[in-house]
């Protein structure tokens, strides 16, 4: 189900409330005043490349219907709430009356209006106030200003699309009238069966470095060395063809080979949808992989990456190489595409291509009614079935987010930039194209302004501090921060988790203590074992009690692994130095 809901413009019919009420205008006493903070979310405006689009909120299972949620994305303080009947709301996370955050706010009216807690205004789901309870003995002055602009919340645009919420973050009158014809986000095609349901982390790694991630496949088999399958020792080079089009609006797209021998022959496809989208396919031996990423600036430093993935049959019979040319000569004949920037204002490194082409749309093959069910379908049923904490050790996202964190800091702090990267590879073609496209775009200062150094400093609900100081390990490996404060289903997890937890380790109590009085009564009666049953009690309660001992062990790791920190797990394994794996 979609559903897509853009809030109508506020009102202009009405005077000034603050007037009419007899109070004075701000304009009259504030002249001379310095605003805290310039430029600030409120006043940098993103170019209309980040705001003028779909952007990834969460997933809808992460949200809380029963009160509203903060949300930080590109520097702006959101609140997302579940209107009863309109269903999920964004706004800014500021009441007009004296910008307090409305997230601490509660949900009134049977769930059709938000009430700020510092002095009780009601908001409805187009972000009119509909109450001020200190003019509630004036009908009038509560009419006239619950109708004037100035007392509106701002809100977006929302969607609800394929299991994730999403925000249009440009409420003009052009980014509403961009909104009336966008269309939803290309996501996994329609065959797909997903793997479990969307992941989402907010971690302490810059929007660019997430995007580079999702053009770099050569890591794996070395970050990854000993987890999920991963195994440095059986790395291949890759080979793939050159990015032939790099677009602003379009994105691009990147076919190559495998990275590691089991599949070396693999037929892969990346296609860049801008500016969050990163949709993969693997196509080896007629089982074919589909990943649909999301990378969603926090603020610089942090993102929030969202990741889904998914199996089907393979469909394919041409290579990539026959394919591309095909798809060239349907899109204009010659495969270039007019008003994109040219390649050799940005020289390509040997083994790095980058060329033109506009992506051409792909086509989703029908699913035959009649197909056997493959082993993935059969996992991703199984899967869906199940809450995704179940399923959600986060080794290879410490990974990736310990790496990146520490080449960002670096970068940082000596000044250094993309340009200073050795990119001499095949495997490297990916990263240099997004590079370059964040270059076409304007990153980062379209979106941060023109000192994003400063804009790192703006608030948000994670990392303070960052990236302007180093995080120590703890944080960076905090489960808290990273997922669970964000998620309501991972939240209730968590309750449930300790109650078992607690549970298990007072059962295995109870069994040691019994253990312990069949052996003093055994060895203190006169008729010796005899006395508690034979020595069937004697063996079988203390290995019990063993056994839930064991249990309630591996139940609060498992609880810390999950929900609380990996810095455990992280140093009993040796962090990136791991040789066997740990599951």
């Amino acid at each position: 189900m979609e559903v897509v809901t853009a809030p109508p413009p506020p009102s202009t019919a009405a005077p000034d409330a603050s007037a009419s009420a007899g109070v004075p205008s701000p304009a009259s006493h504030a002249a001379g005043r310095t605003p805290f903070a310039s430029p600030s979310p409120s006043t940098w405006t993103p170019s209309p490349v980040w705001t003028r689009t779909w952007v990834p909120v969460a997933p809808l299972y992460s949200l809380d219907p029963s009160r509203p949620s903060p949300v930080t994305l590109l520097g702006q303080p959101l609140v997302v709430w579940r209107h009863a009947t309109a269903g999920w709301r964004v706004m800014r996370d500021a009441c007009p009356h004296r910008l307090a955050p409305l997230s601490e706010g509660r949900l009134e009216g049977g769930g059709t209006r938000l009430a700020c807690a510092y002095h009780g205004w009601e908001f409805d789901q187009a972000g009119a106030c509909t109450r001020v309870p200190q003019l509630g003995g004036d009908a009038k002055a509560a009419a006239t200003a619950c109708a004037s602009p100035r007392s509106c919340a701002s809100t977006f645009p929302s969607l609800e699309h394929g299991g994730v919420l999403w925000a249009w973050l440009d409420n003009s009158k052009e980014g509403l009238a961009a909104n009336a014809t966008a269309e939803p986000p290309s996501l996994l095609p329609e065959e797909v069966a997903p793997f479990g349901d969307w992941f989402m982390n907010e971690v302490p790694n810059d929007y660019s470095f997430w995007v580079e991630q999702s053009n770099d496949p050569a890591h794996a088999p070395f970050l990854h060395h000993g987890v999920a399958g991963f195994d440095y020792r059986k790395a291949v080079g890759m080979t793939g063809e050159v990015v032939k089009g790099v677009d602003v609006a379009k994105g691009w797209r990147w076919t190559h080979r495998g990275f590691e021998q089991k599949n070396k022959e693999m037929r892969g496809l990346r296609e860049f949808l801008p500016p969050y989208g990163m949709r993969v396919t693997y196509d080896n031996a007629g089982s074919v992989m589909h990943i649909c990423t999301f990378q969603a600036p926090v603020r610089p430093g942090v993102n929030r990456t969202f990741g889904l993935s998914g199996f089907s049959k393979s469909t394919t019979t041409a290579t990539p190489t026959t394919t591309r040319a095909a798809e060239a000569k349907a899109q204009n004949g010659n495969g270039v595409n007019a008003g994109v920037a040219e390649v050799d204002k940005y020289p390509a490194k040997p083994g790095v291509g980058v060329a033109l082409e506009p992506p051409p749309a792909t086509a989703a093959a029908p699913k035959s009614a009649k197909s056997k069910p493959s082993v993935g379908e059969v996992m991703a049923g199984a899967m869906a079935k199940l809450p995704h904490w179940v399923f959600g050790p986060m080794l290879i996202s410490d990974q990736d987010t310990i790496m990146m964190k520490r080449q960002e800091h670096l970068m940082r702090s000596q000044g250094l930039t993309w340009r200073n990267y050795c990119l001499n590879s095949h495997s490297d073609t990916g990263i240099a194209a997004m590079n370059k496209w964040m270059d076409m775009a304007g990153y980062p200062t379209s979106l941060w302004g023109p000192d994003p150094q400063q804009a790192a400093s703006w608030p948000g609900q994670t990392y303070g501090g960052w990236p302007g100081q180093p995080l120590p390990l703890e944080r960076v490996l905090s489960r808290m921060e990273r997922h669970v404060q964000h998620c309501a289903t991972c939240k209730k997890g968590l309750a449930q988790v300790t109650t078992a937890c607690r549970v298990v380790t007072a059962l295995a109590g109870a069994a040691a203590v019994l253990a312990a009085l069949l052996g003093m009564v055994a060895a203190l009666s006169p008729q010796g074992v005899a006395a508690v049953g034979g020595w069937v009690p004697l063996v079988v309660v203390p290995a019990l009690a063993g056994a839930l001992g064991w249990a309630a062990a591996k139940a609060w790791a498992f609880r810390e692994e999950r929900f609380v920190s990996g810095l455990t797990n992280w140093r009993r394994i040796g962090g990136f130095s791991t040789v066997k794996g740990s599951w």
